[in-house]
């Protein structure tokens, strides 16, 4: 049997791959910037401290909703939903060290 090629496929993907050659590059997300203490609530800070004190990690966190919502936005914490974590940005945010590290 003769191998064969259908010339309408070759064609169509020909046209994709040039398309998608053609794209321009998209950048890079930037990663979102993370809050300096400065700018953090009493309550926020209030919420890192307790979460620090309890060594990052927290099954219960009697946190407002929306003190817990505006701190994983910023990425400082990390929601579960049987647990809630510290993250090192958070503790930096904590400490006044958020131009440490940043990342």
């Amino acid at each position: 049997m003769a191998e064969g090629r259908n010339d309408t496929t070759p064609g169509l993907l020909g046209r994709v791959v040039r398309a998608v050659r053609r794209r321009p590059a998209t950048p890079a997300e930037a990663p979102p910037a993370t809050a300096a203490a400065g700018s953090l609530g009493a309550a926020e800070q209030a919420a890192l401290a307790q979460l620090d004190a309890a060594d990052g990690y927290a099954t219960r966190w009697p946190v407002s909703r929306a003190v817990a919502r505006s701190l994983a936005s910023r990425q400082l914490v990390v929601i579960a939903p049987d647990y809630v974590l510290l993250t090192e940005a958070g503790r930096r945010a904590l400490t006044g060290d958020a131009a440490a590290g940043g990342g």
